[in-house]
Parts: structure tokens; sequence; C-alpha cells
């Protein structure tokens, strides 16, 4: 009974179709992408953008999604020291904090809505740091994603070489990995 079990498992296995997708490398890879991961950290995706994640979803049918979600918690001014007092100054980096995470939030809520559109497991992430970039990028390592959708630099060219940016931060260290930049 088991060896026609183990047999109709195998029947059915070739049966299906092979899934092709594009290798890290440009090469073609005979299975699905596992993880995807949508990091969610400066504004809303604009509309085209949520379409053009739908259509990522049903290209790829990946078999858990991740929606990140970043804080960006920069240092605190010295001025902030200088012209408040330490009780004030906890009270306002906490409205800090929490006006942060209600943006994030609202700029997270369409794509959780478009995800739940799908029969696909997902996950819902925060991540607090100094830098978005490192955040994403440890993220994607740590959930072992096999890409990622990120939003693309909003930075003029003096902004960049002061602040660098995120996007282009997060390819470069992700170079074998797939990225994708929209608006």
């Amino acid at each position: 009974m088991v060896m026609n079990d183990e047999r109709k498992e195998e029947e059915k296995e070739k049966e299906r179709p092979k899934k092709t997708v594009m290798k890290r490398k440009d090469e073609e890879r005979s299975e699905a992408v596992n993880t995807l991961m949508i990091a969610s950290y400066r504004e809303k995706y604009l509309e085209q953008s949520l379409d053009a994640i739908r259509q990522i979803i049903e290209q790829e049918e990946p078999e858990k999604i991740i929606v990140l979600k970043i804080i960006e918690e920069k240092a605190p001014s010295e001025l902030v020291e200088a012209n408040i007092g330490l009780e004030e100054k906890d009270d306002f980096l906490q409205s800090v904090r929490e006006k942060k995470r209600r943006e994030v939030d609202d700029y997270s809520e369409d794509i959780v809505d478009l995800i739940e559109e799908f029969n696909i497991p997902s996950e819902v992430h925060l991540r607090k740091g100094k830098d978005v970039a490192q955040e994403i990028i440890e993220e994607f390592k740590n959930m072992e994603a096999d890409h990622v959708i990120i939003h693309g630099p909003k930075k003029g060219a003096l902004e960049k070489v002061v602040e660098g940016s995120i996007s282009e931060n997060v390819k470069k260290i992700l170079d074998t990995k797939k990225v994708t930049l929209l608006d």
C-alpha cells in the first residue's frame, strides 16, 4: 500500500510542469521563488507599482511573502537635549517614534490588502534602525528571501552623495539577488 502511494506521488510530480523563473545571474532554474520580500519605509507605493507587485506575485508564485516595515531611527540632535530636559526629551522621542510607526503602518496598508487577495502565507515584520538599507539587507539574509521589492531612488544628486541612496546600497550588497525598484 505504501509503495502505491509513493508511486502515485512520483507520477504526480512528473506530471506537474516545472516552473522556470529568472535565476540570480540571468540563468534559468526549475523552481519557484520561495520567499518574496516587499519593503515599506518611505512612502506608499503608487497604484501602478501595486499593479507591478501583483504581476510579480502572479508570475513568481512565491511560497511566502514578507512585508517588511522599517522605521528609520536616527540619533536625535544634541540641540534637542540642550533645549529641553531629559524627561521632555524622552516624551518627545516617544511621540516621534509613534508618529513614524503610524506612518509606516499607513505606507504598508495597501501592500497588505493586495497580498490578502492571494492564497499565499504572509508575514509582516517591523524593524527599526539608523540605516534603512542595512535593515533591508539583514532581514533579506535572515529570512533567506529570493526577491526583494523596494522603493526606487528619490533623492537628488547632492543628497545621494551626502546621505547615500537606500536602493543603490541594497542593490550593491545584494547584487547576486533579485531586486526590483518601484515608486
